[in-house]
């Protein structure tokens, strides 16, 4: 048996002293306790003050709880960390950068500096899009490049800008500005999202139901079928043809060779039971606008099976990503050459008996030579995309580095428009004149042009996004590939993330089930929390706005606005089977998702049914989702802790059948 001393030294070489003042005063008197007793006792007093709480991933990071291996395992997720974001500096993702700078607000003439808080003069407003106050009434100055209306209201909303600008500003200082949706379009070639109200959503997106044309609708592979507008199908016109685009790929975990394959078929019927009709999806992509993954395939298709038949329009609700890919596909083979540069000055019309305008670019006509030219190009780079692709998986493999086992793409361009292709005309405009730099779409050219319409973003009823600030909204989204998180769940026992969600394991038809395997997929910076569900909803009175569940955060007046936990009105009842009768191995039987916060796998044994009850804010974005988007989850985690009901966490991705 190891020497308490020993152990004891070890800890204090390790900077780990402060675990000793949690140990009973029996514990230190009992010399001859072997380590395994001393941690399940030390587990024992780490909840002692803290009734109905089993687990608790707060207070297992805390240093005076934490064993030496787990921080050392903290210590190297965090130089990992470094590394990727050192990386990405260096490497970027894709070819469409859409960082926003820091100063843009300093190239408008009316702003005065960032705003003070109420604390104190010297801490400035950190807020990247600037300040939004809704207490402002909005203006009747039109904007000058997309005639809405100037507020400081809110960010997503046509005709904002910030408060830095906006407050104190005369009705003739307004006319001179621009919103900064068409300012970010300008100067930095970046679409920002525009949200509208459901209402005009669905007029307007209705408005194209007579018109020949395609809907490429985009959903958020981390929040489906919420971010997958009811009835779509409906809006757009029963005959709609449709391509339907996954996005957000780079951040869902591999757990198999053909994981993609599956997030394809899984997107897919959920699309399907939203209300599409299978003979309508012509097309399904996966894609990842960050890392450029899928954007080259999604132009051959729409060249090879749209061709030039009539316009494009990009469809779906806030966050999914639809201005990224509008910013992406604005720069590759799908864009007219000139068009390029052009586009970014203001190129938008209106919706048909709106006021709302909407970004547009023409698509270039993919001849038989222009498809030949671009098939020609993707080939030369083929090789070269198969042998790095090659070295990066081998790379995943050896070294576990999560960024090289994301799926990643490069988005080229064949036809670009030279200066050598400009005729010399004696009667041009001299170098010190500004050129023209609209796109006169009155021209010959642009006539019987085919163009890709950025539609206005709406909120999805299941989403709870508006439900929280800009500071939480951080904390909700992943900046890697998720690697899911395990617990072990007994009959009586919830599952809290943060203070967003929380999930119930009622029982099960076995008496000889002790407990079944759950997975949960979100933010790491979500904090977890097992509890016993008798006490479940006096556990979350006490520890909301605390460290233990972090989410929401503020002051008495934020907490106050919050509307806590509902439950959903049904059970849901997910019984065991096996995805894979070759393969011959459990898998997550369903999922429950949880709305934005994310999702929750159910491992669950073979013919056994169990029973579970979800809760999120008024109830929203719950669903049972099957099968599983990620089946193989188990995989992708480590052994269980001792005397706790968590596994550790591993790396995101395996390479396995």
């Amino acid at each position: 048996m190891l020497n308490l001393n020993r152990i004891l030294g070890r800890i204090n070489r390790h900077q780990l002293a402060p675990l000793c003042r949690f140990v009973s005063d029996q514990l230190q008197e009992t010399p001859t306790i072997s380590l395994r007793q001393r941690t399940y006792l030390e587990t024992k007093q780490r909840y002692k003050n803290h009734e109905h709480v089993v687990y608790s991933s707060y207070l297992e990071k805390q240093e005076e709880h934490m064993s030496y291996g787990l921080k050392r395992s903290l210590i190297n997720k965090l130089k990992r960390d470094r590394k990727r974001q050192q990386k990405e500096l260096q490497l970027g993702y894709g070819n469409s950068s859409t960082e926003i700078p820091k100063n843009w607000m300093d190239e408008y003439e009316y702003y005065s500096g960032p705003l003070k808080t109420a604390v104190g003069e010297d801490q400035e407003v950190e807020n990247t899009l600037g300040t939004a106050d809704p207490s402002v009434q909005a203006s009747k100055v039109p904007c000058n490049g997309c005639g809405a209306h100037l507020h400081c209201n809110h960010h997503t909303r046509p005709g904002f800008i910030p408060l830095e600008i906006f407050n104190g500003r005369t009705t003739k200082e307004l006319k001179t500005i621009v919103c900064q949706r068409c300012h970010f379009l300008k100067h930095y070639n970046i679409a920002l999202d525009v949200e509208v109200t459901p209402e005009t959503y669905v007029e307007t997106i209705s408005r194209i139901q007579d018109q020949y044309a395609l809907a490429i609708v985009i959903v958020d592979l981390l929040d489906f079928p919420s971010s997958i507008w009811p009835d779509m199908q409906q809006v757009l016109g029963s005959k709609r043809p449709v391509f339907i685009v996954g996005n957000k790929v780079d951040l869902l975990p591999r757990d198999c060779n053909g994981y993609l394959d599956h997030i394809k078929l899984c997107l897919k019927e959920e699309i399907i039971k939203t209300g599409f009709d299978k003979m309508n999806i012509k097309y399904v992509s996966l894609i990842s606008a960050k890392t450029g993954y899928g954007v080259e395939e999604l132009v051959t298709q729409l060249q090879k099976i749209w061709a030039y038949k009539g316009d494009v329009y990009l469809v779906g609700c806030t966050n999914v990503g639809k201005s990224s890919l509008f910013n992406i596909l604005l720069n590759s083979d799908y864009n007219r050459p000139e068009a390029s540069e052009l586009i970014s000055r203001a190129t938008t019309c209106p919706w048909p008996g709106t006021t709302l305008q909407m970004l547009k670019f023409p698509i270039y006509r993919p001849s038989e030579i222009r498809v030949y030219e671009r098939l020609k190009r993707l080939k030369s780079e083929k090789f070269a995309k198969t042998e790095m692709e090659k070295l990066r998986l081998e790379n995943a493999r050896k070294n576990g580095i999560i960024e090289d086992a994301v799926p990643m793409g490069v988005i080229g361009r064949t036809f670009i428009r030279s200066e050598e292709d400009e005729v010399a005309d004696p009667f041009a405009v001299g170098a010190g004149t500004s050129p023209i730099t609209t796109l006169n779409e009155r021209s010959k050219v642009y006539q019987q042009a085919r163009w890709v319409y950025d539609t206005p973003g709406v909120l999805h009823p299941d989403q709870i996004t508006n439900l929280l600030t800009a500071k939480e909204l951080m904390e909700l989204q992943p900046k890697q590939m998720i690697s899911p998180r395990a617990y072990r769940l007994k009959p009586g026992m919830s599952l809290f993330v943060a203070g967003l969600a929380r999930l119930d394991f009622l029982n099960s038809n076995s008496e000889e089930l002790d407990w079944v395997q759950v997975f949960l997929f979100a933010s790491f910076n979500l904090p977890t929390m097992v509890v016993k569900t008798e006490g479940a909803y006096q556990i979350y009175e006490r520890y909301l706005n605390t460290p233990l569940m972090h989410v929401p955060m503020g002051d008495d007046k934020r907490i106050s606005q919050w509307p806590g936990l509902q439950c959903h009105p049904e059970e849901f009842h997910i019984k065991g089977y096996i995805l894979k009768p070759k393969i011959n191995e459990v898998n997550c039987a369903a999922d429950i998702t949880l709305s934005s916060v994310g999702w929750v796998g159910v491992r669950v044994p073979v013919d056994i049914e169990c029973t579970f009850k979800a809760w999120t804010p008024g109830a929203k974005g719950i669903y049972c989702r099957n099968p599983s988007l990620v089946p193989y989850a188990e995989r992708l985690i480590g052994k269980k802790i001792r005397n706790s009901l968590a596994y550790n966490t591993s790396k995101p991705f395996i390479f396995k059948k």
